[in-house]
């Protein structure tokens, strides 16, 4: 009985520090989410903030990388991608 309690008190105590580790590392997309909603005066979620930040580092990437031209076709297909998939959600 004590045993079963000891786990279930340690459960809760990780359980809760999961929870606010999860909460810490959100704190600053929660942040970006609403600067871009500012910026675009439109209220965005979580999913349409991480979807302009893949259209934004694939741009950067196929802009700004020296590489090889293959490499750079794979970036610029990304961008393209990224860039649809940002029109579809907002």
């Amino acid at each position: 009985m004590n045993n079963e309690l000891t786990i279930k008190v340690r459960d809760e105590r990780m359980n809760m520090v999961i929870n606010e580790s999860v909460m810490m590392a959100c704190r600053p997309l929660r942040a970006l989410t609403g600067y871009y909603s500012k910026v675009l005066d439109k209220k965005l979620s979580t999913k349409q903030t991480l979807c302009l930040l893949n259209a934004q580092c694939a741009f950067l990437s196929t802009v700004f990388v020296d590489c090889s031209l293959v490499a750079r076709t794979f970036l610029f297909a990304w961008l393209v991608g990224a860039l649809l998939k940002c029109k579809g959600s907002l």
